[in-house]
């Protein structure tokens, strides 16, 4: 068992004691670190009305990457939500937490960012949090964002990048603008959501669903998982059973009504050539919250399974499930070609490229919505599955 900082300990515990706004960093300890690897960033803003999920499943990202073999250094910067946090990080392993009682904003977040590039390359970065499209990543609250201003400050670390780096914006409606400047900025693939990203648990069925009454079948949630993972992990107060995952409907919420939808985490590549965005995106699918503890380059059938899960929706009928898993994985085998215009998704697919999409922005009734402009049937679905199948030819 790591044990915390004593002086570090009772910052945090002081800070969240007076529910004063703070943030904190700490490193989760990786025996399978490569000592030439650089460091893998997990950005959390508060959950505020969620709580501390956000947290519990970024914890489970660093458990993947903990897992993975040869990968690099973890460091965690999150938005303190409540006193759970510093059993939290106690019970989980952490180490050299630093707390601030400063307010968690963008350039809080784009020094600690900075910082961590001046003593090491960033292998990845993962935020997860609230955002809106037009609004950015939630931090401290819904006044303190990560904005697009802050995005294309990102420049200033480009150099400071690994080979393989991407960035995952793990968040409601993170692809419409944010995604992209993220992409531009590094350089580095940079993935984004067109929808809601929901909580999903580990259910005794072995499956990930949504946690919340008529979203999943009957039965018990587990405390350990047997599928993510090279060996079976306990669930620590549900860290490494706790993911997020977009849905595959149009966003209809607190930011507003959105017409247009991507049931899956759409990559932007920036100036990268295509093929080496492709294989980052492809070798990023090997570390993802998911269905096979994979280490090295996957089987291309182990490689289709975590694809299928990426892109199939969560339906609680499982004949459903079972049939978008045979289509995507006959798909990435070459076995059964899906039509180009595929896709899962219930409302209207987005038409995108790697570098931007089709959409239009209309403030004409005083607040702020967007549209697809698509005309005819998206191809960005199936498009995007062939850009993972030949990325992982180059991996």
């Amino acid at each position: 068992m790591h044990h915390l900082r004593t002086a570090a300990f009772g910052l945090l515990l002081a800070a969240t004691a007076s529910a004063k706004a703070a943030f904190f960093t700490a490193d989760l300890p990786n025996p399978n670190a490569d000592a030439g690897r650089g460091t893998h960033l997990i950005i959390v803003g508060k959950g505020l009305e969620v709580g501390d999920q956000w947290l519990r499943a970024a914890h489970t990202q660093a458990m993947i990457f903990r897992d993975r073999q040869d990968l690099g250094r973890i460091k965690l910067i999150s938005a303190i939500e409540n006193a759970n946090y510093s059993t939290l990080l106690k019970n989980w392993g952490y180490t050299n937490v630093a707390a601030s009682n400063r307010t968690m904003t963008g350039n809080e977040v784009l020094n600690q960012i900075f910082a961590v590039a001046r003593a090491s390359r960033i292998e990845s970065i993962d935020f997860v949090g609230h955002n809106g499209a037009f609004y950015g990543l939630a931090l401290e609250d819904y006044n303190n964002r990560f904005y697009l201003t802050h995005a294309k400050e990102l420049a200033r670390i480009r150099d400071r990048m690994a080979p393989d780096a991407v960035v995952r914006l793990m968040g409601c409606n993170t692809g419409w603008y944010l995604a992209p400047a993220v992409a531009n900025a590094l350089n580095v693939p940079t993935s984004g959501s067109f929808t809601y990203a929901d909580i999903q648990e580990l259910h005794d069925s072995r499956e990930w669903f949504y946690h919340d009454a008529g979203r999943y079948p009957t039965g018990q949630w587990l405390k350990s998982n047997p599928v993510s993972f090279s060996e079976t992990k306990t669930c620590v107060a549900k860290g490494g059973c706790m993911r997020l995952k977009v849905v595959n409907s149009n966003y209809q919420g607190k930011h507003g009504n959105y017409g247009g939808t991507l049931p899956f985490m759409k990559y932007f590549c920036g100036a990268l050539s295509a093929n080496d965005c492709h294989r980052r995106m492809a070798k990023a699918i090997t570390h993802v919250i998911g269905v096979k503890p994979v280490r090295g380059k996957p089987s291309l059938n182990d490689f289709s399974e975590m694809v299928a899960d990426e892109f199939c929706p969560a339906w609680v009928d499982g004949v459903k499930r079972r049939d978008c898993r045979k289509k995507i994985v006959e798909h990435m085998l070459g076995i059964n070609p899906l039509p180009a215009t595929f896709s899962t998704a219930s409302g209207t697919s987005m038409t995108c490229d790697f570098q931007s999409c089709q959409v239009r922005k209309d403030c004409s009734s005083g607040s702020c919505v967007v549209t697809s402009t698509t005309s005819g049937a998206s191809r960005t679905y199936v498009n995007e599955l062939n850009a993972l199948r030949r990325g992982y030819d180059l991996m």
